[in-house]
């Protein structure tokens, strides 16, 4: 279930990624729909739906572990901060809220780093990478509210969202179950 969240969380940084820096991000011809509301449908829709699934899987089928409780906390809030995400880019609402619930989710990611440390470790190489896909979240987080109050361009950040797709395909498939771990 793990993987699924993570192939849903790499739709939405995929496509935001691809729009942000200018990819596709124009409609096709003019009163065409913005593909910005595409974005929002097939990208932050989908990790918000698989991501809200994942953490419901943690906290209730798999109950009882505080590493479960860990992973339901924070693949549940960003599923909830990809939902509204969804609606901004659908519905056209302002962007400066989610703007600021991203520090926020930086805070609660800061503390679930922490979390996973005093939970997991630091012997394990796999360990000190989840940590630093999770840190490069933060740094996203971050520059998703520079960039949402105007303070930073659409590319940089269309660009570390790559980064941090790439980190997440590590999730999807090392934390997933797919591929084993390195010690």
């Amino acid at each position: 279930m793990f993987a699924f969240g993570m192939t849903g969380l790499n739709f939405a940084l995929w496509l935001n990624a691809f729009n942000l820096l200018g990819i596709g991000a124009q409609p096709a011809s003019e009163g065409a729909v913005s593909p910005a509301k595409t974005v929002g449908a097939a990208g932050s829709l989908i990790g918000a739906i698989s991501l809200v699934a994942t953490a419901i899987w943690f906290g209730w089928a798999q109950p009882g572990n505080a590493a479960n409780f860990l992973f339901s906390l924070t693949t549940g809030m960003y599923g909830l901060l990809w939902i509204g995400v969804f609606a901004v880019q659908v519905f056209d609402f302002d962007w400066r809220p989610v703007a600021n619930l991203c520090l926020l989710v930086a805070i609660n990611q800061v503390i679930g780093i922490i979390g996973v440390f005093s939970l997991l470790g630091t012997a394990s190489v796999h360990v000190w990478i989840v940590q630093a896909v999770l840190a490069s979240y933060i740094v996203l987080l971050i520059m998703f509210n520079r960039l949402l109050y105007g303070k930073l361009a659409a590319r940089p950040v269309g660009w570390w969202l790559i980064v941090t797709a790439i980190g997440t395909l590590y999730l999807q498939f090392f934390g997933g179950g797919v591929f084993p771990t390195p010690a």
